[in-house]
């Protein structure tokens, strides 16, 4: 391991010590199981950040404000380990990816690709560069942990010199004209499944579970509902004709199908 990455590797240790001495620590994430936190979701998932897979691999706890030190740019950080070897994370067909929030999935702000390490690395950092003007870029630094990676996140905003202006969640807004069929998200199913419409209807989304959900397409502009919390909907028109496969991006194995004649 080169003395360069060594020492940003013992800078980002000596940072996660302080803040989990002065802040109360944090929980870990085991079996890509975060604890729930309010912050930037975050999580690995498969491809590059230009052609990310959006449902997530492994889920890491949310990314939180730190310890703040007067005069001093803010830095936001998540640790979590996760169920799976580094050799395996970093084969070159993964990254890491930050969101503005869980009311807002959809915008991503910070993603980094893993990359790929030799047989014998046990420690790897990478850049998180700024995505949708956000401001925010970092590091993180995984750390092999046996056949588990424990994965170290330091976000800020304003690296560059400009820190962008704190962007509100976004709330949950119907498209199309009217809703002429509703799909009951229930139970950690989509019901009915599949449906099929006719070119210029509406389908609608309710959630009714206690936990939250979305309904997000493999093509995201074809469908992105954004995180539907109990009781909230969202519609939206289908004018195209077309199969569209979409699962809800917190949990990845609901699945569902809109069929559009």
């Amino acid at each position: 391991m080169s003395s360069l990455l060594k020492a940003i590797v013992g800078i980002s240790w000596l940072l996660l010590t302080i803040s989990l001495a002065i802040g109360g620590g944090f929980a870990l994430a085991q079996d890509g199981s975060p604890e729930a936190a309010a912050g930037h979701p975050v999580h690995i998932h498969e491809g590059t950040c230009d052609t990310l897979d959006p449902a997530p691999l492994h889920m890491l706890n949310d990314i939180v404000p730190g310890s703040e030190s007067t005069g001093a740019t803010p830095v936001e950080i998540s640790a979590s380990t996760v169920d799976a070897s580094l050799a395996d994370i970093a084969d070159g067909s993964h990254s890491i990816n930050a969101h503005e929030s869980a009311e807002n999935i959809a915008n991503y702000i910070a993603c980094g690709e893993i990359g790929t390490v030799g047989a014998d690395a046990d420690q790897i950092a990478i850049g998180l560069r700024e995505l949708n003007g956000s401001g925010y870029t970092g590091i993180a630094v995984l750390q092999a942990n046996g056949e588990q990676t424990d994965v170290t996140i330091y976000l800020a905003n304003g690296l560059s010199g400009v820190a962008a202006a704190p962007v509100v969640g976004a709330t949950v807004e119907a498209e199309g004209e009217s809703a002429g069929f509703t799909v009951d998200i229930q139970d950690f199913t989509y019901n009915p499944d599949p449906v099929t419409i006719s070119a210029g209807e509406s389908i609608t989304w309710i959630n009714q579970d206690s936990v939250a959900h979305t309904a997000t397409a493999d093509d995201r502009d074809a469908l992105q509902t954004g995180t539907l919390d109990q009781g909230e909907s969202f519609t939206q028109q289908f004018d195209t004709a077309g199969t569209y496969e979409y699962f809800c991006e917190f949990h990845a194995n609901m699945a569902g199908t809109v069929v559009v004649e």
